[in-house]
């Protein structure tokens, strides 16, 4: 996603997850010192500090990064002294630290559509996975891709007196297994609009015996393969795939 200066600040509007439990718990038993990839806007590494985790987090986005070190400034002395920034790419980032916890949180890692790049991204993490520490990430599982395209439209309020209304096309590529996605964010006030931005993507689809396959080249051994953020049994319906590794 590339997130554009106008359309991130509706980023966490319409991204709300309830995810911050199931990293918190990791976060702990593996050490209370954690990364997080494509931090954006630090909506959940800042969930991690203020339960004492010691948080990294890199995007390769500025805009999202200036929005995350203002809602980090936000914060009490003793969380903001737990959270560190940095602006870099998850294909070929190098911290001089490791880490308990790696984590790529919210389906970021299907915004890489070249398996190449998956395969750097994946190397690039095994790197910063400290001796018995993991790597967890989350990733959209569709069983079974379809040409079709369609329209969505999602409505929040803003404030008192804005309504934002996200209006979004998506379309699939079968055979490239991409889905690419046009957002535009509509500002409405009094029955008018004030303001639009626009932002899109593409997204890789996934599939099982794929991910195994990039973890297994990447030098990684699975853990756990849950199909929800509350640790339930992946099964074909569910929509995602949530996966524990470890480097081999």
């Amino acid at each position: 996603m590339s997130y554009r200066e106008g359309a991130k600040k509706f980023y966490d509007l319409f991204g709300a997850k309830d995810d911050a439990p199931f990293y918190i718990e990791l976060a702990h038993v593996y050490g209370d010192k954690a990364l997080e990839l494509g931090v954006g806007t630090a909506r959940l590494a800042i969930q991690l500090a203020r339960e004492g985790v010691e948080t990294w987090g890199i995007d390769n986005s500025p805009h999202m990064l200036r929005a995350a070190e203002r809602n980090v400034a936000e914060e009490p002395p003793e969380v903001r002294g737990l959270l560190h920034l940095e602006q870099a790419d998850v294909r070929d980032f190098q911290l001089d630290e490791t880490f308990g916890l790696v984590y790529f949180p919210s389906f970021s890692f299907d915004h890489i559509l070249d398996r190449g790049e998956q395969l750097e991204a994946l190397k690039a993490i095994k790197g910063h996975v400290a001796p018995g520490g993991v790597y967890a990430f989350e990733l959209a599982h569709v069983p079974e891709l379809t040409a079709e395209g369609g329209w969505f439209v999602q409505r929040k309020p803003l404030d008192e007196s804005r309504l934002v209304v996200r209006t979004g096309y998506h379309s699939t590529d079968v055979e490239r297994r991409i889905i690419s996605v046009s957002l535009w964010y509509d500002v409405v006030e009094e029955g008018r609009i004030v303001e639009r931005y626009y932002d899109g993507s593409d997204v890789y689809v996934h599939s099982v015996e794929g991910v195994r396959s990039l973890l297994d080249e990447a030098g990684f051994e699975t853990l756990e393969w849950y199909g929800d953020l509350r640790k339930g049994v992946f099964t074909e319906e569910s929509e995602m795939m949530v996966v524990l590794a470890r480097p081999a």
